[in-house]
């Protein structure tokens, strides 16, 4: 499996800040989702883009978007 890191690398001052406004609309699009396979499909983005900030990122509370069941 490779890593978001790899992938991304070390984000930027100006990348992350793209990252968190698209954290932010994600998490409003989870919220207002009532389709559990696309909630559950913006909730593998909303991780993605947590890992790329940062897996320590506090930029997000943790119980914003609780994994779909």
């Amino acid at each position: 499996m490779i890593h978001v890191r790899q992938v991304f690398g070390m984000v930027k001052n100006d990348e992350r800040f793209f990252f968190i406004i698209e954290l932010g609309r994600l998490l409003d699009e989870y919220h207002k989702c009532p389709y559990k396979a696309v909630k559950k499909s913006i909730y593998e983005d909303i991780v993605l883009l947590r890992h790329a900030i940062g897996p320590d990122s506090n930029d997000m509370p943790a119980g914003s978007a609780k994994r779909p069941s």
